[in-house]
């Protein structure tokens, strides 16, 4: 995801160096100090001024201490690293849901098409969404519509290739991003979603249904906002057509 970090100020070039690089750097900076202290005292040393035993006292201590602060740091800097994954992944997904969010789907989509471009290999987009959420969540309550929408994904998931990426794109509405997919692979998937999503009971004890929309890089749209405005006219075209279909753009 370096997508997300591209165009970063120059002021702000040293956040790019590892967070573990800039700990070793800072405590060699730091090493500096009782190291010319220990220079000096050898100095002294050479030159015939007495420095006793403080040499060799200040040499060990000097030793231990560095071996311990690296240790001490470069767990820290472990910890660190894990920290900033865990936040790094929570910024791309969706806290309900557990997918990944609008953020991650428009920044990946950008990358596909700029693969896809560069290779000719296909790219599709399927968007969908509950038909009638709303009667969902004013009949059984918002706590209800909300697993609802985490049975969808489990079952969208667990239908989908791993590479697809499943996005909650806002509210009800979801996108999967399809590499590798013509036009036709992406509808025969779509439409297995559909009826895969209308056979299931969901934790209200019912069936939804979801209208689905498909759209196909290069011929739809050739960036990936119109690639999405061009799904998003296919799923109009399936609602008006009476939803729980895939639309025919």
């Amino acid at each position: 995801m370096d997508a997300l970090t591209d165009g970063a100020p120059v002021g702000r070039g040293l956040a790019r160096v590892p967070f573990r690089v800039r700990v070793m750097i800072a405590l060699a900076v730091t090493s500096l100090i009782p190291m010319l202290v220990a220079f000096y005292l050898l100095f002294l040393d050479i030159l015939g001024f007495t420095a006793g035993g403080t040499l060799s006292l200040l040499a060990v201590s000097t030793v231990v201490l560095m071996l311990s602060g690296a240790i001490v740091i470069w767990d820290l800097s472990r910890e660190a690293d894990r920290m900033s994954q865990q936040w790094r992944a929570l910024s791309l997904t969706d806290e309900l849901t557990g997918t990944y969010n609008r953020r991650y789907c428009m920044t990946r989509l950008q990358q596909e098409i700029a693969r896809a471009g560069r290779h000719h290999h296909p790219l599709c987009v399927v968007l969908l969404d509950v038909d009638h959420f709303k009667e969902v969540n004013d009949q059984h309550g918002h706590a209800v519509g909300d697993q609802v929408l985490k049975e969808l994904c489990r079952v969208i998931i667990a239908h989908s290739r791993i590479e697809s990426g499943l996005c909650r794109y806002g509210g009800d509405e979801f996108a999967v991003i399809l590499p590798e997919t013509g036009w036709t692979g992406a509808l025969v998937y779509a439409d297995r979603i559909r009826a895969t999503v209308g056979r299931t009971v969901f934790p209200h004890g019912k069936r939804v249904t979801i209208s689905v929309g498909v759209a196909a890089f290069p011929d739809d749209a050739t960036d990936a906002d119109a690639l999405f405005r061009a799904a998003d006219a296919s799923l109009y075209a399936a609602k008006a057509a009476g939803r729980n279909t895939v639309g025919a753009g």
